[in-house]
This record gives C-alpha cells, sequence and structure tokens, in this order.
C-alpha cells in the first residue's frame, strides 16, 4: 500500500470516527429523552441506530490502530494480552469492582483497603488493578487510590455477570495451553479433554458428583457458575435481548414452541413473559430441568399450573418425542458440537417436524473478513464484517473449538449442515446481538 493509500484510508476512518459518533450521542441524547432503550435487567438493548453506530466505530478504531501502531509493537500488546483477561478474572473473582462501590468516585479507595477486603497483597493487587486501569476498567484517580468506572460499575452485586466473565476465564485456560499439541499434531480429542486427560464431554464431566469437604457427593462447583453465568445471565440477558426482539414472534400467535436444549430458561422464559399466547416445551438433561422447575416455579408459576409451558427431559440426541410442533427452537446448541453430532442433532428434527413446521437455530453467524452476500457489510473502508467489532466472533469461535470440539459458524456452513440432515435455510435473522437467527425448512424432496 502506497503512502497515499495509507492517507486516504486513514482520512476515511477519521471521518468515520467522527460521523459514528456523532450518531451515538445523538441515540445517547434520545434515551435519556425519552428512555428509548428497551430495559431487560441489566442489559439494555441499543436501538438499530445505536447498534451500528457502535460497531462502525469499534471497527473503525481497530483498523486505525493497524495503520497507525508500529507493527511489531502491535503484535507484541496482542501476543500479552492474554494477561489483561487473567487480570479481570481475578478481580471478578476477589469481587472488586463491589468493594470500590462504597468509595467515591472522585476520590477513591485506597490500595491497602480494597487489599485488605479481597484478601491479596498490596504489592499483587496492584498491578492486577493497574493492568485493568490502563485498558479503562477501574479508575486510578490518585496514587494508590481506586475508584468504579462506567465499565466496572455494571459488575457491582452482579452476579451474573461475574459469573459470566469467570465462565470465559476458567477452564478454557487449561484448554487452550493444549491447543497447539491439538492442532500440531491433528488429535481428535478437544483442547479441553486434552488439558483434563478425560474422554467425556465437558457437559457430562459439569454433571458429576464430586467429593465435598465432609466426604460426600456434591455437585462440582463449576456447576454453579455455568448455571448463574450461562443460563441465568449470558444467555438470556445479553443475548436473548436481541433475539426477542428482531424476530416476528408475535406473528407466531398461539403456537408450540419446542425449546430444543433449553437450559433452565433459554430463550422461552422472556418469550413466555412477552407474547402470552405463545406455548412452550422445555426440553434438556434430567439436572438442567430439576433447576428449570424451581426457576419456572419462581418467576412464571401461571405458566407451568395452566400447562402453557411444559418442562421435559429430553436428550436432543435421541428421537425428538414431539412431534408436528409448530416451532423448534434450538439457543447455542449447534456451536457446542463438531459437525456429525450437529446433523445427528437437525435429523431427529427433521424426522419430526411436519411440512409447515419452522426450526429457529440461534447460534452467532460468522462473517468472515471476505463478506457474505447474505449478511449485511460494513461500510468501506471497514472489512465486511466490521473488523475489530466483530473479533469477540472469532475469539469464540476459538473458545468452543477449545472446551467441545464446537465452532462458530457461516451461514454456508450451517446451510451445509442443514442440507445433510434434509433442510433448507429460509431466512438469517440477523439481531442486536452477538447471535442471530437462521430459519431452517424441510428441503424440497
Amino acid at each position: 500500500m502506497t503512502v497515499a493509500e495509507r492517507a486516504q484510508k486513514l482520512r476515511s476512518l477519521v471521518q468515520m470516527l467522527a460521523d459514528s459518533a456523532e450518531a451515538v450521542i445523538k441515540e445517547w441524547e434520545l434515551e435519556e429523552q425519552t428512555a428509548k432503550g428497551l430495559a431487560t435487567a441489566e442489559y439494555v438493548l441499543p436501538s438499530p441506530a445505536l447498534y451500528d453506530a457502535r460497531r462502525t466505530f469499534v471497527g473503525a478504531c481497530g483498523m486505525g490502530m493497524d495503520l497507525v501502531q508500529d507493527p511489531i509493537l502491535r503484535m507484541t500488546v496482542l501476543s500479552g494480552s492474554f494477561i489483561d483477561s487473567r487480570a479481570l478474572r481475578i478481580a471478578a473473582e476477589a469481587r472488586v469492582a463491589d468493594v470500590l462501590d462504597s468509595a467515591d468516585p472522585k476520590e477513591g479507595m485506597f490500595l491497602g483497603d480494597v487489599a485488605r477486603q479481597v484478601g491479596i497483597a498490596e504489592q499483587h493487587l496492584t498491578r492486577i488493578l493497574r493492568c485493568l486501569c490502563s485498558i479503562h476498567i477501574f479508575d486510578e484517580v490518585k496514587e494508590n487510590y481506586y475508584a468504579n468506572n462506567s465499565t466496572s460499575r455494571v459488575l457491582v452485586n452482579n452476579e451474573g455477570l461475574r459469573c459470566w466473565l469467570l465462565l470465559h476465564n476458567n477452564e478454557v485456560y487449561s484448554a487452550a495451553d493444549k491447543l497447539p499439541t491439538v492442532l500440531f499434531n491433528a488429535k481428535d480429542n478437544s483442547p479441553w479433554q486434552e488439558a483434563y486427560g478425560v474422554s467425556t464431554d465437558f457437559w457430562s464431566w459439569l454433571d458429576e458428583q464430586v467429593e465435598g469437604p465432609d466426604g460426600s457427593l456434591v455437585p462440582r462447583p463449576e456447576r454453579a457458575i455455568w448455571t448463574t453465568g450461562m443460563w441465568g445471565f449470558g444467555l438470556e440477558r445479553i443475548q436473548a435481548a436481541g433475539v426477542a426482539f428482531d424476530y416476528p414472534w408475535l406473528s407466531l400467535g398461539s403456537s408450540t414452541v419446542v425449546d430444543v436444549g433449553a437450559g433452565t430458561r433459554g430463550i422461552s422464559l422472556g418469550l413466555a413473559k412477552r407474547f402470552p399466547d405463545l406455548r412452550f416445551v422445555v426440553q434438556d438433561r434430567p439436572s438442567v430441568i430439576r433447576i428449570a422447575e424451581e426457576v419456572w416455579a419462581s418467576e412464571l408459576p401461571d405458566a407451568l399450573s395452566t400447562g402453557r409451558v411444559r418442562l421435559m427431559t429430553q436428550d436432543f440426541f435421541e428421537g425428538q418425542p414431539i412431534q408436528g410442533a409448530d416451532v423448534y427452537v434450538m439457543g447455542h446448541i449447534l456451536h457446542d458440537w463438531a459437525d456429525d453430532e450437529c446433523v445427528k442433532i437437525l435429523t431427529h428434527l427433521r424426522k419430526a417436524m411436519g411440512p409447515d413446521s419452522i426450526l429457529l437455530n440461534i447460534d452467532n453467524v460468522m462473517q468472515s473478513t471476505a463478506g457474505s452476500r447474505f449478511l449485511k457489510a460494513a461500510p468501506a473502508p471497514l472489512p465486511p464484517n466490521y473488523g475489530c467489532a466483530h473479533s469477540q466472533a472469532n475469539h469464540h469461535d476459538l473458545y468452543m473449538y477449545c472446551m467441545f470440539n464446537g465452532s462458530e459458524r457461516t451461514i454456508e456452513q450451517f446451510d451445509a449442515l442443514a442440507a445433510r440432515a434434509g433442510l433448507k435455510i429460509a431466512k438469517v435473522w440477523e439481531c442486536r446481538s452477538l447471535s442471530s437467527i437462521t430459519e431452517m425448512r424441510i428441503a424440497d424432496e
């Protein structure tokens, strides 16, 4: 690339930053005046304009850094970026944000006082906090005095978010350490299986009982983190918000929705609250359904007592017992599994579907930097997938491989899986979240 070309690209990015920044500010002002954002507990669904402006701004920042920063320094910083995530994991586990909640945001709290409350020595805690302050999580308001900022404040008394961060930052580190071993030696096991020396899949391992302090068998402690983080926060708050508002659920009327592998809540709990005419069958493993019974009885008891919602033990690798339902939904199921397992799951659903049934697969729909004719492309000069703003999808793709031998997939890859199971893709519903909805129907004979 010539100097003139680089200069033109940089000027285009600067203009893009300015334009998207003004769009963000305008949306902030509208939200302040009209409460335009759609609140869903700890998460606020952005308007379409704000959602697009945010990813455009972030994408432009990433491409601008690539143009401006020394390339050797840039790669050096990226090679050590795992330290940032480990620092965040320590802060989340120690509940630093909760401790700092009592501090005056302008005066902060003395490092020694924070250290005593979280149980980490001052000389080590300051390393963690300064690392995070440099990426704008927490503020060092003056030397050795720390306070929450707008980012860290969302962690205060937020057990769901805390567990969501932990589950992305615990077992995967040991698994990722085995990634070179698995890739360079073409092993069939997932990196997590290699790291833990087991042949079982992660979900079976998570269901195992372990010896407690008194010698009795108790659930794995990791189970509580995953239940609260994934099913109690991530899927319900971060993912479900966009999914619930960006698909025409109201048009389904009084349809029966079979939520396959739903977890304790799945997409169904939020939808059942918003759309009282819809009926649901919530399916998962026995251990999950036992927890689901408590959750639904607490949050939507009338739905259970009237029969509008049924909880059912079901293994999606076995035949689907609910035949001819209007809608089958899978929320973040396929990304947990390799292609052959996905085809087995889809085939069981294909056999259960009636001629007018639809299958809604809720998962990240990957878009490469080369783009896809099925998905919206970012404005030039950004790559079609918004570049840096899309990086979480690529991170999660490697995460799914390390932990489960699974993957996030492009629409072309979903299409190939669907075809193997006798299905076809009818439409992709792009949502304001990390997930989209891929609508599948029975393929023409």
